[in-house]
């Protein structure tokens, strides 16, 4: 079986106010399009993803772009690509502003309608205020068209159970576009006409109903900030249900794309952005913020540490409280406790870095890198001004200023000579 998905993302977006396409807007850290472009990568039986949308948004795509020309509706996005690509069997259609949290719903639709040979199915949902939404009309149970908001009877109006948007369409169904007529108010094409048509030609319809996670769209700013809570409450059910502690999980904010495995403990008000991989038995404190890094088992986070991009913290590591580290290697068993910062630094095994100590990695121009070695025990308030080495087993002294290398085994002392004197003032 022949089949294809279609994400459709020609809208204009007015209604968000902003230069930036509505599907490039991101909720936990994704663009709207990419939850459907990754969902569908995840569906084996469809074996081409292209994505309709305008001349003007034709920079923020790479490949299988197929471009509406002129901009005339949803089914006029389906008539211009139809035309052209005909070898199908199936067209699976989704939005670009409807994001599909859980590839399941798309997977469980596609296999549905193929099985049955349907002609053409939609999927829908029932919802509490169906308010701007298509209804499904069923009679005696049976689906047989899609009344838009403002053809509703007043009866119609009440129904609860709601057009999503996706379709799954046969190229026999397909066949038929051209019987589609411009809506006279809006001057465009609408997919939901080909039902009534699919009907009148006595083809197979049906409507699948979605009980699993709700799928909404966005056609306002506040329309995407309920988007952003239900993708944070889709995130933070499956962690929890995979064996992570969250505690007040609606303080916690994670991002999509991320891997922490059973056994973590994230306390309340902690920031987890993408491309995050925390092993089990560590804990994130509160006030931690962490994007795209690594962190080992049995580690403790926080709280308010920062933990930026490129940072690779080993087991058994303890980052105290305001702790930054950027871009460093920290092996197992190093401790960081206190008001530091490190960065481009590898440190050793089961070294200790003081409070109040910081690797001075930018000299205005260049990053540079510092060495620490194994056991090491940085005294507080040292600054490392890289780019330097320093040996296993060293010693520094607290306050002092470190700019050559230390061998292995050494104490190392810099502090400008203390002078004490009366106070011929007093």
């Amino acid at each position: 079986m022949n089949i294809c998905a279609i994400i459709l993302s020609a809208g204009k977006s007015k209604r968000f106010k902003s230069s930036k396409p509505k599907f490039l807007h991101e909720i936990s850290g994704k663009a709207l399009i990419q939850f459907n472009i990754d969902a569908l990568k995840k569906i084996k039986q469809v074996k081409k993803t292209f994505i309709v949308s305008s001349k003007a948004n034709k920079q923020y795509f790479n490949n299988n772009i197929f471009i509406q020309n002129p901009i005339d509706g949803t089914g006029g996005a389906l008539k211009q690509f139809y035309k052209h690509n005909k070898k199908f069997d199936f067209y699976l259609l989704t939005l670009a502003d409807t994001p599909i949290f859980d590839y399941k719903i798309l997977s469980k639709f596609l296999s549905k309608g193929v099985k049955s040979n349907v002609d053409l199915s939609v999927l829908t949902q029932n919802v509490d205020n169906p308010k701007g939404y298509g209804r499904i009309i069923r009679e005696n149970k049976s689906f047989i068209k899609i009344t838009e908001e403002n053809d509703c009877s007043k009866d119609e109006k009440s129904i609860n159970e709601i057009n999503t948007g996706i379709f799954l369409i046969s190229k026999k169904a397909l066949r038929n576009l051209e019987l589609i007529k411009k809506n006279k108010i809006k001057n465009e094409f609408y997919i939901t006409d080909l039902v009534n048509i699919c009907v009148n030609k006595n083809l197979k319809i049906s409507a699948f109903l979605n009980e699993a996670n709700e799928i909404s769209g966005a056609n306002t700013l506040k329309e995407l900030n309920q988007l952003e809570i239900q993708s944070q409450n889709f995130i933070k059910k499956n962690l929890l249900d995979s064996g992570v502690r969250i505690i007040h999980p609606e303080t916690v904010y994670i991002e999509s794309n991320v891997n922490i495995s059973p056994g973590v403990v994230i306390e309340p008000n902690v920031v987890i952005k993408k491309n995050v991989n925390i092993k089990s038995e560590t804990i994130i404190k509160s006030f931690s913020y962490i994007e795209n890094s690594s962190i080992g088992r049995n580690c403790s986070i926080g709280p308010y540490a920062r933990i930026r991009p490129e940072a690779d913290i080993a087991d058994n590591v303890k980052i105290g409280n305001f702790v930054e580290i950027k871009k460093s290697k920290l092996s197992k068993g190093v401790k960081v406790n206190h008001l530091s910062y490190i960065g481009d630094t590898t440190v050793g095994v089961n070294s200790n870095i003081g409070a109040g100590t910081i690797t001075c990695n930018y000299d205005g121009k260049n990053k540079l890198k510092c060495k620490i070695g194994d056991n090491t025990f940085i005294g507080s308030n040292t600054t490392i001004i890289a780019p330097v080495k320093i040996g296993s087993k060293a010693y520094i002294a607290a306050g002092s200023v470190i700019t050559k290398t230390i061998p292995s085994n050494h104490f190392s002392i810099a502090r400008s000579k203390q002078k004490n004197k009366i106070n011929i003032n007093k």
